[in-house]
Parts: structure tokens; sequence; C-alpha cells
């Protein structure tokens, strides 16, 4: 998946004298007031962020709602939050830093990455993990759908050479590597460890891990008890 292709953009102002940017013909924001458009997307939300003070939001624009969303969960968690955004449009969000548009409070911004690079950040796959509430941006995710849904819906590389850039010990590191890199970790557990003449330690290990998750292993393959 890469990065949608910008085909125009510019910077238009509202009625109200806020700056908007204008992708591909779209206007991320009302041309009429950022302010209560990005009003009236928070109230749509506010049970999310009165019980969730992690939140994921799809789209930075020139921030005007990532703001008004910072300032509801200001009020409800006090400094106890943090925010991720997700902008395609690495312009976009430079013209947003550049205006002084972002309130930086608790926020993380990834602009320009693409699904594998994104879930190569072990600082984004553990704040995922804490399930956050979840935001679109509505203009931004109409415009970038493909890209959004395809990271929504990836699906990490199952290789071992994948999973070793994962791994933060040593002796993990170096067991796994004895493997062959293109086998995925299945195959490695229910194939080649199994299948070897001389175990080591650490095989022994495996060996129970196996033991352990053997019935939905065969739940998986449709070899379970019906």
């Amino acid at each position: 998946m890469t990065i949608p292709k910008i085909t125009s953009y510019e910077v238009k102002t509202s009625r109200t004298e806020q700056k908007v940017p204008v992708v591909n013909g779209v206007h991320l924001h009302s041309i009429y007031n950022p302010f209560k458009e990005a009003e009236s997307l928070v109230l749509a939300q506010l049970d999310n962020l009165k019980n969730k003070n992690e939140v994921l939001i799809l789209g930075l624009g020139f921030a005007y709602h990532v703001n008004a969303v910072i300032e509801k969960l200001t009020q409800f968690h006090g400094e106890n939050f943090k925010v991720i955004v997700i902008e395609p449009n690495i312009q976009v969000y430079e013209d947003c830093i550049t205006a002084d548009l972002l309130n930086k409070n608790n926020v993380l911004i990834y602009s320009g990455f693409n699904s594998s690079e994104l879930y190569s950040d072990l600082d984004f796959i553990h704040f995922l993990l804490r399930k956050p509430a979840m935001i679109a941006h509505p203009p931004s995710f109409n415009l970038y759908q493909n890209y959004f849904k395809n990271i929504l819906t990836f699906e990490a590389p199952q290789s071992i050479n994948a999973i070793i850039g994962f791994v933060g010990s040593v002796e993990v590191k170096k067991y796994l590597n004895s493997f062959n890199p293109d086998s995925t970790l299945e195959e490695v557990l229910y194939n080649e460890i199994p299948n070897k003449t001389n175990f080591e330690q650490e095989d022994f290990l495996a060996m129970a891990l196996v033991e352990m998750t053997k019935k939905s292993h065969e739940q998986k393959l449709g070899l379970g008890d019906n």
C-alpha cells in the first residue's frame, strides 16, 4: 500500500478567517466555520472521550478537530491522555505545524507512513493493543479511504524474519535465527521443531508452548471436536 497520490493542493481561508487545506479539490474543513464543524464532530464522540483517555484520529488536516478532542480529553482526564493522529499527506502536516495550528499536548503524529512502517513501530502497536477510541475525520477519511482501510485491515507479516524485529531478547533472537527466515512462526512450532533430531533447551520450551496452544491450533485447522 502506497501513500495516496496528491494531484492538487492549496490553502484557502474560511469565512471565519481560518486556514483550510484543499487536497485534490476536497476541502478538509468547513470553508464557513472550521471551529463549529470540529465542535460538532467532538459532540458526537463525547461518550467515547469520557470512557477512553487514548484516542486514534484518522486525518489531521489543519487540526481543528484534533484540538477540540484534546480540549475535551483534558476536561475529562486532566493531563492523563494520549492522542495519535495518522495523516497521509506530509505537506498538510508540515503546513499545519509551521502555522502553529496544532495543540501538541500529549499528541503524536504519524505522517506519510505506509501500513508496514506503522506496524513496525512498537509504540504504535502497544497503543493499538490498549484499544483506544477511534475517530475518523470525515473529509480526510473519504479522501484517503483506501489508505485508511488498508491500515485498519493490515495483517502483519508472519515470517520469522519479520517477527525477529519485534523481539527484545538477544537469546530469543539468536534462537529464531536458527530457523528458515521465510518460515512462519506456526510452521516453526508445529513442523520444524518437532522434526528436529537434536534438541536444545529452547526447543523444549517451544514444544511446551505447542502443547498449550494445541487445542486452538486444531480448531483453527478444523480438526477439533465437533
